[in-house]
């Protein structure tokens, strides 16, 4: 039995409350005999103290596990209750799939440990590796509830390595220049510099599948451009308003929008940098991994080839000056 196998029957046994006197080993929750439990809160498949009643006792510091994906586990305001809690979800759909909550650098996060390692190996490559995001923009008032729409999509659709989105303390502080990306859900592409599986290999021997970066964990475009409908659709109902699609971002719909954030090389700081928004949507050139609609990809072409025209008559205007 796996580690994670063993995670999943202790769960059940508890979501079936067959238990007795024990103590979560995961987690530091005390359990009394299911007799004795007060279950006057619904149960909702979460091993959570303030879910089973008195006798659950948290430690310090407390890991919630939720046996499953539904309803959402990782709500917003859950998270800003205890922002620095541990909690984890199990998905099951066509594999099992270990969710947990960061909460760091002013963002909230959800992600997977082989997302953790994504953003590991971006840093290693100083970013210049291809990174793709789809980009949500929100009015600032509407993160949370936003944030709770796109969640649940993203554990319904059991999407990989991550999403984020500004955190409750950094709301009033989001700049002008990232407008349009108040919530973000990452596009993993493979990559050359990921051959034999990236970074973690060599160093968690029997969890290489939890860390594994390759090709078979790409999603095909068209899963999504569905991801994108399906929220574009559930924020709308939700009443969600928009800021307008991210300044240098692609738009994809009302509230979506897709920008390869790999650096590019500045020449005049002889470094790479992060793209400005100026630069456009895929500043660095890789392949983009939607397929985007013929009116969409028109116009971005042509967005792009009037951005270098521009930046070609800068070049040119700043040389002429030099000669005068």
């Amino acid at each position: 039995m796996t580690f994670l196998d063993w995670q999943l029957a202790v769960c059940d046994a508890i979501a079936t409350l067959s238990i007795n006197v024990q103590t979560w080993p995961l987690c530091g929750l005390t359990l009394g005999n299911a007799s004795d439990l007060d279950l006057s809160t619904p149960w909702d498949g979460c091993v959570q103290g303030t879910v089973v009643g008195s006798l659950v006792r948290r430690t310090e510091m407390c890991t919630e596990v939720a046996v499953r994906a539904a309803p959402n586990p990782f709500r917003w305001e859950v998270l800003e209750d205890e922002p620095k809690v541990q909690r984890t979800c199990i998905g099951r759909h066509f594999r099992s799939t270990e969710y947990e909550i960061l909460h760091t650098g002013g963002f909230v996060r959800l992600c997977t440990e082989r997302g953790r390692v994504y953003w590991l190996a971006q840093n290693e490559h100083d970013h210049r590796l291809p990174d793709w995001k789809l980009h949500f923009s929100v009015d600032i008032a509407d993160v949370p509830r936003a944030w709770d729409v796109l969640s649940e999509i993203f554990l319904n659709q059991a999407c990989d390595f991550g999403m984020k989105a500004v955190a409750g303390e950094a709301l009033d502080s989001w700049p002008d220049t990232q407008r349009g990306r108040e919530l973000t859900v990452y596009i993993f592409q493979d990559h050359p510099a990921y051959k034999g599986g990236g970074p973690m290999m060599g160093y968690c021997p029997g969890f290489e599948h939890n860390f594994w970066l390759g090709p078979e964990f790409e999603r095909a475009g068209e899963f999504w451009l569905d991801f994108v409908a399906r929220a574009e659709d559930a924020l709308a109902a939700a009443g969600i308003r928009s800021r307008g699609a991210a300044d240098g971002d692609l738009s994809l719909g009302h509230y979506a929008s897709l920008r390869n954030e790999a650096f590019i090389f500045e020449p005049v700081e002889g470094l790479y940098i992060y793209p400005p928004n100026e630069s456009g949507w895929n500043a660095a050139g890789h392949v983009c991994p939607l397929h985007l609609p013929l009116a969409t990809r028109l116009s971005a072409e042509c967005s792009a080839g009037l951005e270098k025209l521009r930046k070609l008559r800068g070049s040119r205007g700043c040389c002429n000056r030099r000669r005068r």
